[in-house]
């Protein structure tokens, strides 16, 4: 959710034209154009007689990333991700250049489950092909998404009861995602491995959907109302935490109250769930820490160089509560890791949800100005928490060049992998 702000300052001719909003736009650093800030997409839809304006709106507004890093830097405390959201929904179904990719994407995420197939033939492709494939070739950047690193934790896949055989009132609820259910269940395995060296078990619900976040980007109101309506119906089956290991999933899921403003019945359906979400790495993080293993004298000359990539959705907005010092603590239980940080801090990779899709230039060119920094520091492992990062970075390793040596892992793969590793005996035992 975004911060609260008074009604008479979340309108759009509120805006002070301070600027403010242009220094953190990661579409602007990479075009420089006045009407890709917050504050060019404010001013132009005051114009309701600018020539053209359907086709004008269609592209700019497109060009937007729903990052909110503007937003969190307005002084007047603007919602500019809900204005341009609205702005959306007048536009037809299938627009602008990359418009049916988009549209096409969403109707995939409208039923999950096909992804299940387009992971395996995904993965058989990149098998076959990346050997091949010379390095600046677009399919094999489309293939490093369905990349399974090495080394990570072994793919499972899961049917809708929960593996462990408990109950709904027992356990950890999980809400999984697209992404971990279906696109990369190693994730999901990882978290299995972490919990359950926490004393307790997940158990998935039957029946989940979308989280809704690409349809009310997309302007889908419907559609994101009818994503949430089912998740909550689903979730309402069980008690106790549920569970998310996605970041984008997991602010969206905490942002249903929204969408049901007008409707108290189901807000408060919505505000019931969602006071139950916890984040992966929060949920770990509160965990009681077990004495580190002590680092070898090698082991301490030979750490593992490691980058952590925030999602903007942790950095910007969750009601004014930010997600980054969690995922580090983590991290710095382990000895034999070397956190890597950005001098000039935290960045957008360009992904976007379906950003990526709509705006494929503008996107490619944040992701690889940010991989140029971060490869920059020599990692061995890139990580992070979102679904949609995590492909985004996929794909700029494979761009850079890079993926024979950076390995590119979710952060509970990552964690599962180490726990794993301390767990092994040691050579003079």
């Amino acid at each position: 959710m975004r911060p609260h702000c008074p009604p008479q300052l979340a309108s759009m001719n509120s805006c002070a034209k301070c600027g403010a909003c242009a220094v953190v736009c990661p579409v602007h650093r990479v075009t420089g154009q006045e009407a890709h800030t917050a504050r060019g997409k404010l001013h132009l839809a005051l114009l309701s007689d600018l020539p053209g304006k359907g086709e004008i709106f269609e592209d700019i507004f497109s060009k937007c990333l729903l990052c909110g890093a503007c937003s969190s830097v307005c002084p007047r405390g603007i919602d500019v991700c809900r204005q341009v959201v609205q702005s959306r929904a007048a536009f037809p179904a299938v627009t602008g250049a990359h418009g049916y990719e988009k549209f096409l994407a969403r109707k995939v995420l409208s039923h999950p489950e096909i992804l299940a197939p387009l992971r395996v033939l995904g993965r058989a492709g990149a098998r076959l092909l990346l050997k091949y494939l010379p390095a600046d070739s677009g399919l094999r950047l489309r293939l490093a998404l369905f990349h399974q690193d090495p080394g990570a934790v072994p793919a499972a896949e899961h049917a809708p009861a929960a593996a462990s055989g408990l109950g709904p009132e027992e356990g950890l609820t999980c809400y999984p995602g697209c992404s971990a259910r279906y696109l990369s269940p190693e994730i999901l395995a990882s978290c299995e491995v972490l919990v359950a060296g926490c004393g307790q078990a997940l158990s998935i619900p039957a029946g989940l959907s979308c989280c809704g976040l690409a349809a009310l980007a997309a302007g889908d109101r419907g559609e994101a109302e009818r994503c949430a309506r089912n998740n909550i119906a689903v979730l309402e089956q069980s008690g106790g935490p549920i569970l998310v290991s996605c970041a984008s999933c997991y602010a969206h899921l905490c942002r249903y109250g929204e969408l049901f403003a007008d409707d108290p019945g189901w807000r408060a359906r919505a505000e019931a769930m969602t006071a139950r979400l916890v984040e992966i790495s929060c949920f770990l993080d509160g965990q009681p820490v077990s004495s580190p293993i002590p680092a070898s004298p090698v082991a301490a000359e030979k750490k593992m160089r490691v980058f952590y990539h925030d999602p903007c959705h942790f950095r910007h907005g969750l009601e004014g509560r930010k997600i980054t010092a969690e995922p580090r603590r983590l991290l710095a239980r382990h000895p034999q890791l070397e956190l890597l940080e950005l001098a000039d801090g935290p960045q957008c990779c360009g992904q976007g949800g379906l950003f990526h899709i709509s705006a494929p230039e503008i996107s490619a060119l944040i992701r690889d100005t940010l991989a140029a920094k971060v490869l920059a520091l020599a990692p061995e492992v890139i990580t992070s928490t979102c679904s949609g990062c995590l492909m985004q970075w996929r794909v700029a390793v494979a761009a850079a060049g890079a993926a024979g040596r950076v390995r590119v892992l979710h952060l509970t793969e990552l964690l599962a992998e180490l726990a794993g590793e301390e767990k092994l005996p040691s050579p003079e035992a």
